[in-house]
């Protein structure tokens, strides 16, 4: 998968999917899907617009962020994008009009375009009929209907929403692949050692929305997938208040210190509690270990 920056000359022709595609829920996938096809007409590559960084910072929105800008990457490329074409979001490109915005979409070789019924763009929020019609000497627009499910429309909202209730089967269900955060290694307090569950400690991005509860998930090390227990949250036992993420790889034995891990989330085990005692959290640890063992 090639990213370059909006703007960059590109020599291929492509199909250009617009959004900001902050999930890849199944909304997002369909747009993907009619994009693959639109590009095998033409023999162009899938290509996607995004932003790089948090846009709604730039907005005055104190919000976080289901996936980072490189988990984002992940996902594009294991869903078989060939191009991402990506922007920081900033004053200059927010005051752009839309008008502006596709006098810029032009200067490369469009075979098509992608956009969902509510796509606008530009300062002066140009809507996606609007857009058909000024790239209608250009290529084709197809403007993908919403996507449903249980009669709400799926959208980054709703997936926030199930996330911030730790609904992660809900989440899973609206997303291209199981929730998940990548992150680097670092040490931690070696607690989980001393108690028989090592853990890796991973240090993510504080923009990250990150869902408060015990999991049963899968670690990504060497290509190989490890079944594993992950904790999102305090220490309430320990008396610690801060928020962090550490998955217990079963099965697996070696330094992963300084790594960048991925790891999943396929099922909500338990909340996080306050144990009495260590002996109490480790027979916790022993049957959410069980647990995850069996599914």
């Amino acid at each position: 998968m090639q990213v370059i920056e909006f703007g960059q000359q590109l020599n291929c022709p492509i199909v250009l999917c617009l959004g900001y595609f902050g999930t890849m829920h199944s909304g997002h996938v369909k747009l993907l899907e009619v994009a693959k096809l639109r590009a095998r007409e033409h023999q162009a590559k899938v290509a996607l617009f995004t932003f790089s960084n948090n846009h709604l910072r730039v907005l005055g929105k104190d919000s976080t962020v289901v996936y980072t800008f490189p988990e984002r990457l992940e996902l594009y490329k294991n869903l078989g994008v060939d191009v991402v074409l990506s922007t920081e979001f900033n004053n200059q490109f927010r005051a752009c009009t839309g008008n502006q915005f596709v006098a810029q979409l032009v200067k490369y070789n469009l075979k098509g375009v992608v956009c969902g019924f509510d796509y606008s763009c530009g300062s002066d929020r140009m809507d996606s009929n609007t857009l058909t019609a000024c790239l209608a000497d250009v290529c084709h627009v197809d403007i993908v209907q919403a996507i449903c499910w249980n009669g709400s429309k799926v959208s980054t909202t709703l997936v926030r929403e199930m996330l911030e209730k730790s609904d992660i089967a809900t989440v899973n269900k609206l997303l291209s692949e199981p929730y998940f955060v990548m992150g680097k290694v670092v040490h931690g307090r070696r607690v989980g050692s001393a108690m028989g569950f090592p853990t890796a400690n991973l240090q993510v991005s504080s923009e990250k929305l990150l869902p408060i509860g015990v999991y049963g998930g899968t670690t990504e090390i060497d290509g190989k997938s490890y079944r594993s227990i992950v904790n999102i949250g305090q220490k309430p036992t320990f008396g610690l208040d801060y928020v962090n993420i550490e998955a217990h790889v079963l099965n697996f034995d070696g330094d992963l210190y300084d790594r960048t891990l991925k790891v999943a989330l396929t099922r909500f085990l338990r909340p996080i509690r306050k144990y009495n005692d260590v002996n109490e959290l480790v027979q916790q640890l022993k049957q959410d270990r069980e647990t995850v063992l069996n599914d």
